[in-house]
């Protein structure tokens, strides 16, 4: 049986998530609140056009639905479509606020749905490779990870949406930050300590362009992480110390750079480490990776909340970095 889907969203997420369908889901509907760019998408993918997200939520001949809007619209659409039985992906970072998210935890726990948060980055090749090497304890336990992310943004970016609080409900910690957090839960699971600094250095006075953030768990062990969109070469670094060896990940394509990854592996005799390079294509089949994790998990019928509960545990984290700035900040 084909499964039928709609996407809620015809921006570069909306239209990344539709490049990298599986061959056995049929797109039926795009919406999109801007009925110019909707329909030119739904002409080049041959599907309907529907300019209210609530009809396409309605049309119970839908099976799922990929949202891809502004953080707003998220929890509002998707709270909707679990209550009609529809299977969610929703992107990162799935609410304004950790408030929000609570709502579609309790939903979901409701309905029996699948619910996932769009990380795509957990499916960048690298980032399983490196997962792959963790588990195997052949290097020992992460002492530290360390990590770099960010963007240049463009030409009036800090009159954008994101840095709306109405709209986006954070600024470049929860744009970007998140991912880093998600991150670091994926490596070590989740860290007990949160703190850090949020600064508005430049882009806008509403929200925070730059954020400086450690976490910490009882093992000791540390992510110590920062995200900016004042980065005006685009970055991607992902190290990750381990008792016997450093990974390193440089890159997530397109303008962060080609995806390698890099094993330094200690001798016994500690001196200069053994060298080890994988280069990625430079294709991104991250997307194509969790599009198809989420369309088996409605198959196997998963309903699970194992993965909703790690993007409340990244959005909370968020909040909690937050308030400790709002301590120190400029008064």
């Amino acid at each position: 049986m084909i499964m039928k889907i709609a996407i809620i969203g015809a921006g570069l997420i909306g239209k990344k998530r539709v490049a990298a369908l599986p061959k056995n889901i049929h797109l039926k509907t795009i919406c999109d609140i801007n009925k110019q760019i909707g329909e030119l998408f739904a002409t080049e993918y041959n599907c309907n056009f529907e300019k209210d997200w609530r009809k396409v939520i309605d049309n119970k001949d839908i099976d799922a639905v990929i949202i891809a809007t502004t953080n707003n619209f998220l929890v509002p659409i998707a709270l909707e479509a679990i209550k009609n039985k529809k299977h969610v992906l929703l992107e990162k970072p799935g609410a304004r606020n950790p408030k929000e998210f609570e709502k579609i935890l309790a939903a979901q726990k409701k309905n029996k749905v699948v619910v996932r948060i769009g990380y795509n980055h957990r499916y960048h090749p690298a980032i399983m490779k490196a997962k792959e090497i963790i588990d195997s304890k052949k290097y020992g336990e992460i002492m530290f990870i360390r990590a770099r992310y960010g963007h240049g943004a463009r030409l009036g970016y800090g009159k954008e949406w994101r840095f709306d609080p109405k709209i986006a409900g954070g600024g470049e910690l929860l744009d970007q930050g998140c991912h880093l957090i998600d991150l670091a839960n994926y490596y070590m699971g989740e860290m007990k300590t949160a703190i850090g600094f949020t600064e508005k250095m430049f882009w806008s006075k509403k929200l925070e362009d730059n954020s400086f953030f450690i976490l910490h768990n009882r093992k000791g062990q540390i992510a110590h992480l920062s995200a900016s969109c004042t980065e005006w070469k685009n970055i991607f670094v992902f190290e990750i110390m381990l008792e016997k060896a450093k990974i390193q990940i440089n890159g997530i394509g397109r303008s962060y750079g080609n995806e390698t990854i890099t094993l330094y592996k200690m001798k016994p005799e500690m001196g200069p480490p053994d060298v080890e390079e994988i280069d990625f294509p430079k294709e991104d089949i991250s997307w194509k990776l969790e599009n198809e994790e989420f369309f088996s998990a409605i198959r196997k019928k998963d309903y699970s909340d194992k993965k909703l509960k790690e993007g409340y545990y990244a959005i909370k984290t968020v909040f909690d970095i937050y308030k400790f700035s709002s301590k120190y900040s400029k008064k």
